[in-house]
């Protein structure tokens, strides 16, 4: 009898030690690390970002990654490379700054980010429209959508008396081919940005309620509305007006390009905006990722000189 028990044990442990190997064999194939061409600069700068941030940058158009009905129109990759080198100064070296190396660049940030050259298209028209994951069929919490590559391309690559200050502009002002355009590159990042944590974690506990009679839900009444009466109305960019999740993007974008001296003259004048500030504010305190001390960093002197030696590259 001592012997069967003894010989049960023992195929019972056979059993569940094959079931471990078996599971984590399948654990490798359903999760390949990703394989880069190292061979070209662009492939070692991908691996590098892979490897530092657990990042993988997709830029061949995959139909399947949205919907059926998406169009749009892929990156060049010519211009994939610029564009991360662009990211990795204006959206990691940033965050890095403000919350230490590796920490929230690599706990906040989602797996994947896809590159289009202009924008993305829900309706299946040739026209696009925001450039973004700003629609609500492309937020996920684990990967975050960029377009503006082709605009961005033209606009590093640009030889001429005012080719840096147009350069700088689109980084920090306006930038071309998003939709909106206000607060340049870093706006437009950090707004798309702020719908991947708004789908990861929402957005702040009461954000809407301030302002939640003044939603110009399901229609595009907004672009009618003048700035001081979407400030007024307690948003900080009539594009905001559409529904909560836009209006926190927005206020994200705001408070990162304006200075605090601007924001208390222009933007924080009634109960409505001031109430929703302070809830942006605490919302990324509690992520570890400080809007002013993220604003000072992208505004320092030594950032715009990288900057401008980037273009030098490209030119």
């Amino acid at each position: 009898m001592k012997n069967k028990i003894l010989i049960i044990i023992a195929v019972l442990l056979t059993v569940i030690t094959g079931c471990r190997k078996t599971e984590a064999d399948l654990s490798a194939e359903v999760g390949p690390a990703p394989q880069f061409d190292t061979r070209t600069e662009l492939g070692r700068k991908m691996q590098e970002m892979f490897n530092k941030y657990g990042i993988i940058f997709e830029y061949k158009w995959n139909r399947f990654a949205y919907a059926p009905n998406v169009v749009a129109d892929p990156a060049r990759e010519a211009d994939v490379l610029p564009y991360i080198e662009l990211l990795e100064e204006l959206f990691f070296k940033a965050m890095d700054s403000v919350s230490g190396p590796g920490i929230t660049s690599t706990r906040e940030t989602p797996v994947r980010i896809l590159l289009i050259g202009s924008g993305i298209n829900y309706g299946g028209a040739e026209s696009f429209g925001e450039s973004t994951a700003g629609q609500a069929g492309n937020i996920q919490p684990n990967r975050l959508t960029l377009g503006g590559l082709t605009s961005f391309g033209t606009v590093i690559r640009a030889k001429s008396a005012t080719s840096d200050a147009n350069y700088l502009r689109a980084i920090y002002d306006a930038a071309p081919s998003s939709f909106p355009n206000d607060a340049g590159l870093i706006g437009f990042v950090y707004h798309e940005y702020t719908h991947y944590l708004d789908s990861k974690h929402q957005i702040p506990l009461g954000f809407e309620y301030p302002a939640r009679t003044e939603y110009l839900r399901g229609s595009n009444q907004y672009q009618s509305v003048p700035l001081t009466t979407a400030i007024a109305r307690g948003f900080f960019i009539p594009y905001g007006m559409q529904n909560e999740h836009e209006d926190f993007a927005t206020y994200v974008q705001t408070m990162i390009w304006k200075t605090q001296e601007v924001l208390n003259s222009t933007y924080l004048t009634n109960n409505a905006t001031r109430e929703k500030y302070k809830l942006v504010t605490k919302y990324f305190e509690n992520l570890k990722i400080p809007i002013d001390s993220l604003k000072a960093y992208l505004n320092k002197q030594s950032v715009k000189d990288r900057l401008i030696q980037l273009k030098r590259k490209y030119e």
